[in-house]
Order: C-alpha cells, then sequence, then structure tokens
C-alpha cells in the first residue's frame, strides 16, 4: 500500500509541473520575442537614466505598456 501510495504521489507531482510548464514553453514565439526587444528599447529609449527609482518605475510602466499593447503578458 505504501509502494502505491509513493507512485501515486509521483504521479501527481509529475502532471502538475507539466501543467505549470507547458504554459510558458507555449508562449515563447518569435512573435513575443520580437515584441520584447521592441518594448525593451522602447523604455530604454524613454528611460535612459535609470539610477533612480523613478526612473525604473517608469521603464517598467513603459515596458508593460508596451507589451500589453503588443498584445503580448508582460
Amino acid at each position: 500500500m505504501r509502494t502505491m501510495n509513493s507512485h501515486v504521489v509521483a504521479v501527481l507531482i509529475g502532471l502538475s509541473i507539466g501543467a505549470v510548464a507547458t504554459p510558458v514553453s507555449a508562449q515563447d514565439t518569435p512573435e513575443r520575442d520580437a515584441a520584447i526587444a521592441r518594448c525593451v528599447k522602447q523604455a530604454q529609449t524613454q528611460w535612459p537614466n535609470d539610477s533612480g527609482i523613478d526612473e525604473q518605475r517608469n521603464r517598467t510602466a513603459t515596458y508593460k505598456a508596451c507589451m500589453t499593447a503588443a498584445g503580448q503578458r508582460p
């Protein structure tokens, strides 16, 4: 009985890992890669100084808005 429980736990762990890993790899597309590159460049161009917390927040907000506008999850 103990061995059967161990197998059930192992199967459940494997299924849960597969469920989490699948959506992440499904999002890795050439379109997403292009959007990331474009949005990073836009954020860095708009906010070139990242020395302060406000600049970092603005850069992050710009990146997120760009990704959302591109139809991608930031």
